[in-house]
């Protein structure tokens, strides 16, 4: 009997996932931590050479180490699927089309020009999915001369590595006994080290125990013809001859007929050659589909799997978990997911109540933060003000208004007597009429009251500049 028993992997420290081999160049970090990472982790402390339950434990196949996805919400993350479309210059948060259920010949369709969803990871439920926040870190080092004691001239590299504190969550499926599913659960629990660079700065984890939501695969409508695999993780296939191959059937992904159709299919290759730490060396090559990936099969009368599998090579490393008919898939007549996709997630990664440091230092840095901050808000206020008050003074001659109203804001004292100064000064002389002109002066009033709480002296002093220029480069045309 198959037992999965579900973990949570919270970061204590930056890890560094490199999505190459290589070790010089514009180097990446992965989003995701492969389950060969907990395999090791496991295998370093029951791993026993000649042993037979080391043999049933890692190369039996019977244990299967699950890829750790980042997650918000309690709901396991999970790669933005290939076949999800969006229309070009829009959003996939304001309108998403599922590739394989959308009729690219509608002249509709063909006017938005709809671009492919590549990145991210989404908490998915039955309504929405929830955009995971994975922020990132670039890290410069560089190698160091033992035997002059200082950094080695030429020889400087970089680290880009997944943030402390993010949460991700993995499973292990087991088809051993009670009493070697507890030994693998208390060899990966507690606090360990993944990645490069572990006896530096990086790759401190705390895993331990914890249950989570996933979407799991729905049952294939009995009136439908096609069913749709979504690769929950990376995917490797091999043929006949043993060698890897991009072109699986639709046997290698669980069905007992059936073929796939490779016209509605989308699909992301992937290649690299691990790094073997115990014999110093790169293993073969593996060449594989990677996650995201979607296959859409004619059934042909074949039935469908009804329960998510691990399928293909290498599946106790994470290798070939996929999900059948995904809820996140499903589409109006049109194509139009019903699944929304949420920019950002409400939840953040980073662990709260940290005490700050007592430092003068960083009260200063902190207060500078704040007011950069705060004047980037005003900047951003006075431009989309500009640009809805510059169609009304399009004509006559305003710049010099302006101009007082600048300097009537940079002598009050308060919000308040800004209005009434600016209100003063607009309601009588030659003034009132050209304001009162277009509702102009009606424009000005209710900005202003909108934003008596916002640092109104601030937003009027630059209001007033951008707008004396916009009118006064019209008047000299």
């Amino acid at each position: 009997m198959t037992k999965t028993m579900k973990f949570k992997c919270t970061l204590e420290s930056d890890i560094v996932l490199s999505q190459t081999s290589s070790s010089v160049g514009n180097l990446q970090s992965l989003d995701f931590i492969p389950g060969n990472n907990f395999l090791g982790i496991a295998a370093s402390r029951l791993y026993q050479d000649g042993s037979f339950e080391s043999l049933e434990l890692f190369h039996s196949g019977k244990v299967r180490f699950g890829d750790a996805h980042p997650s918000v919400g309690g709901i396991r993350g999970l790669k933005v699927p290939a076949s999800m479309y969006y229309p070009k210059l829009g959003s996939a948060s304001e309108e998403c089309y599922i590739h394989h259920l959308t009729d690219y010949n509608s002249t509709d369709i063909k006017a938005k020009q709809l671009k492919q969803c590549r990145y991210g990871f989404y908490s998915f439920d039955e309504k929405k999915g929830s955009l995971v926040d994975v922020q990132k870190n670039l890290t410069i080092k560089t190698a160091y001369d033992e035997e002059h004691r200082r950094s080695k001239d030429g020889l400087l590299f970089c680290y880009e590595s997944l943030c402390k504190g993010l949460v991700l969550y993995f499973e292990v499926e087991s088809e051993l006994d009670e009493k070697q599913n507890k030994r693998i659960a208390d060899a990966l629990c507690g606090k360990r080290h993944i990645g490069h660079s572990r006896s530096a700065e990086f790759g401190a984890v705390v895993i331990e125990e914890s249950p989570y939501e996933e979407t799991l695969s729905s049952k294939s409508d009995t009136t439908m013809d096609e069913a749709t695999v979504y690769a929950d993780g990376r995917l490797i296939f091999l043929d006949e001859n043993g060698e890897p191959t991009f072109q699986p059937t639709a046997k290698d992904l669980g069905f007992d007929g059936g073929t796939i159709d490779w016209s509605k299919s989308q699909i992301r290759t992937f290649q690299y050659a691990p790094w073997n730490g115990r014999r110093h060396s790169y293993e073969a090559e593996r060449c594989g589909i990677e996650k995201g990936s979607v296959f859409v099969i004619k059934l042909n009368g074949a039935s469908c799997p009804e329960k998510s599998q691990y399928i293909g090579a290498y599946r106790n490393e994470g290798f070939g978990k996929v999900i059948y008919n995904p809820v996140f898939l499903k589409a109006d007549e049109h194509g139009r997911a019903f699944c929304v996709l949420e920019k950002k997630s409400t939840e953040k990664h980073v662990q709260a109540n940290t005490p700050r440091p007592d430092s003068p230092l960083i009260d200063f840095l902190s207060q500078t933060k704040q007011s950069a901050e705060c004047q980037q808000t005003v900047y951003q206020i006075v431009q989309d003000e500009a640009a809805q008050l510059e169609p009304y003074f399009k004509k006559g001659r305003f710049a010099s208004q302006w101009g007082s109203i600048r300097s009537l804001a940079m002598i009050a004292s308060n919000s308040k007597q800004l209005i009434e100064l600016i209100d003063s000064y607009l309601d009588h002389g030659v003034a009132k009429e050209k304001w009162e002109e277009r509702s102009r002066k009606k424009r000005l009033d209710d900005f202003m009251n909108e934003n008596q709480d916002n640092d109104l002296i601030n937003i009027m002093v630059n209001l007033a500049s951008v707008m004396a220029k916009k009118c006064k480069a019209r008047e000299e045309d």
